[in-house]
């Protein structure tokens, strides 16, 4: 109570809400992220925010599972001109801009707020990292740079993530905060029927290594195609399936069609969300060789089920997994195979991995993760964090 005897209003945050319509990406940050921190905080006034934008791209409904939403029709072409161009709020909806008291910016396109303070959350600066593949990328670094301007806070979901926000970006050390990933509910081992009856209805058959995620080129999915290769020369009849979107991923499939064991890489396409553990839990080892990360969510969706895992030593990937499994050379694809072939012909090593990825899993929580942004959001409304 003040001295009024009045109590003060809730805090209102506005979010960006499109991120809950979607699959995989930043969707798996942002939705389990959102869903606790509302559980956490219910005294805050969370406002869901919809640009037109978003709403092809999946059921509209979804986020009024988790509370208000207010859709702003305009397109998102007209939304950034008066936030980039002009430099001002949107007329539209202007009574719910001027009674935000913060905003939380799940994606790059920043707003422009009649008063309150934005919080903006970056996932990673893979573009800036590895500029040869990603030809717009001079656009990504002015939309960051503007964000950071805009941004009183910014949320960086890796340590790593928030080096290269300092490193490439020369952000103010105090402005960027680490949350990281929790696991996702539901990922934890899957007891041996329940993986049979999934790999019996999927087709799979037999002992397999695993690769979860793109297939486009950061993704590195071709140096594992040829560290499987040697791994099959040396006599190993394991399989290699690789499950995600096949979207830019035609030149690992060309490959894979020229090598002599590609009856064996098993392209299984999108899986859906209820299999994965099974697949995670089935799998000799989980490989991701990424050239990038800003997180990895699939190391850390592997090792909560058990899997022994094998990352490449770029970005955030040696971050998440810390000792709890094996570092690789990211381009080097004999010595990949020397690293997942010691896991294959060892029982004991992997049953070892397979411990300290279960422990290191039980590290990361949704929970704490929510703790720690409430905790910036108190922060920030009441002066803290350095303005950029």
């Amino acid at each position: 109570m003040t001295l009024l005897g009045k109590t003060p209003a809730p805090l209102r945050v506005g979010v960006d809400a499109g991120p809950l319509l979607g699959e995989g990406g930043i969707s798996e940050y942002v939705r389990p992220l959102l869903r606790a921190l509302l559980l956490l905080d219910p005294e805050t006034d969370y406002r869901l925010i919809l640009r037109s934008g978003w709403r092809p791209r999946a059921k509209p409904a979804a986020p009024n599972e988790m509370g208000p939403v207010t859709r702003v029709r305009l397109p998102d072409r007209l939304i950034a001109f008066w936030w980039d161009r002009l430099g001002w709020t949107l007329p539209v909806h202007r009574r719910l801009w001027r009674s935000l008291d913060l905003f939380l910016a799940t994606c790059p396109m920043v707003p422009v707020l009649a008063h309150g303070e934005v919080v903006s959350i970056v996932y990673d600066l893979t573009p800036l990292r590895l500029p040869a593949m990603f030809p717009d990328r001079e656009r990504f670094r002015r939309r960051m740079v503007r964000l950071l301007a805009r941004s009183r806070a910014v949320v960086a979901i890796s340590h790593r993530t928030r080096q290269d926000l300092l490193e490439l970006l020369d952000a103010d050390p105090a402005q960027v905060r680490v949350v990281y990933p929790g696991r996702r509910e539901g990922f934890r081992p899957t007891p041996p029927p329940a993986i049979q009856a999934t790999l019996a209805r999927l087709g799979i058959h037999g002992p397999y290594i695993l690769y979860v995620g793109s297939l486009g080129p950061h993704k590195n999915v071709s140096t594992l195609l040829r560290a499987y290769e040697r791994i099959r020369h040396g006599g190993s009849t394991v399989k290699l399936l690789l499950v995600g979107s096949p979207r830019w991923g035609e030149a690992t499939l060309r490959l894979r069609d020229t090598l002599a064991c590609r009856d064996d890489i098993v392209v299984v396409g999108p899986a859906i969300a209820a299999d994965l553990p099974s697949l995670y839990s089935g799998a000799e080892c989980f490989v991701f060789p990424s050239l990038y990360e800003g997180f990895g969510l699939p190391v850390l969706e592997a090792m909560a089920c058990g899997a022994p895992v094998v990352v490449s030593d770029r970005g955030a990937l040696p971050e998440v997994v810390g000792d709890a499994g094996i570092v690789a050379s990211a381009e080097d694809p004999t010595t990949l195979a020397g690293d997942i072939r010691r896991l294959l012909e060892d029982p004991t090593l992997r049953a070892g991995y397979a411990r300290a990825a279960l422990d290191r899993a039980d590290r990361f929580s949704w929970d704490r993760s929510a703790r720690c942004l409430r905790n910036l959001f108190t922060e920030v409304a009441t002066g803290g964090c350095p303005r950029a």
